[in-house]
Parts: structure tokens; C-alpha cells; sequence
């Protein structure tokens, strides 16, 4: 059995937010394969992980199949997978649910532009004026 070995920088690709909370089991824990920050994780999989509650508005990354997600977690990057109220259809029709009611998409917040950036810099050089 191989093990599943994933770059330090890859470890946790935030793509999503979670939409509203909602309970997830945990299937398994990311593992820092040596000493250095840069080392790679292995992926260290679980039997009967903990069911928790994912809380709105939390970064995740969205794995590419099923209801499943990566997020951090009392400090390290877990793998879960989302716990329905109710039994679903097949996969595909869980992963469409789940990604359409619990999960939005994930963007960084847009700068203030160039133009603004020089403007407030040449506002907070220039000499006040002075009222003598």
C-alpha cells in the first residue's frame, strides 16, 4: 500500500469557504513526513475518525471527488467528509448537495489598485498647509 505523500505547500490549498456549519467526520490526519517546515505530509487515514461541527464561513479546500474537504484543525490540516441530515442519492448527487447548500467559493480579497496606492502615498507626504 502506498502512502499518499503531498507537498508542504500543497497541504492545505484553501479553494472554499464553508457556506454554513454543518457536522463532518474526520477521516484522517496530514503528518509532517520530517523535521522541516518544507518536508512533505503523509496522509495518515483514520478507521472511526470524530464527528464535528464545521462552523460557517471557514476556509477549506474541496477535494476533486465526493463530500470531502481538507481544513485546519487544533492546529493541524484534517481530511473529513461531510455528514448529511439525511440520506442522499449515489455520490455524485451528494458531492452536487453538498457543494451547492454548505460550501461558496473561496477568492482573496481584491486590492485597492494601483491609482489608490499613489494617491494615499502622495497624500500622506505632501507638506500640510499651514494656518498662520
Amino acid at each position: 500500500m502506498s502512502t499518499e505523500r503531498i507537498d508542504a505547500r500543497d497541504v492545505l490549498d484553501t479553494n472554499a469557504k464553508t457556506a454554513r456549519g454543518f457536522r463532518a467526520r474526520i477521516v484522517g490526519h496530514f503528518r509532517r513526513a520530517g523535521p522541516n517546515p518544507w518536508d512533505d505530509y503523509t496522509f495518515q487515514p483514520i478507521a472511526a475518525g470524530d464527528v464535528v461541527d464545521v462552523l460557517a464561513d471557514v476556509p477549506i479546500q474541496v477535494e476533486t471527488d465526493g463530500a470531502v474537504f481538507r481544513m485546519r484543525l487544533h492546529g493541524e490540516v484534517d481530511r473529513l467528509v461531510w455528514e448529511p441530515p439525511q440520506a442522499p442519492g449515489g455520490e455524485p448527487e451528494l458531492r452536487a448537495r453538498f457543494l451547492a447548500e454548505y460550501v461558496r467559493p473561496f477568492s482573496e480579497d481584491a486590492g485597492i489598485g494601483a491609482a489608490a496606492v499613489i494617491a494615499r502615498k502622495l497624500n500622506s507626504t505632501s507638506p500640510k498647509p499651514s494656518l498662520d
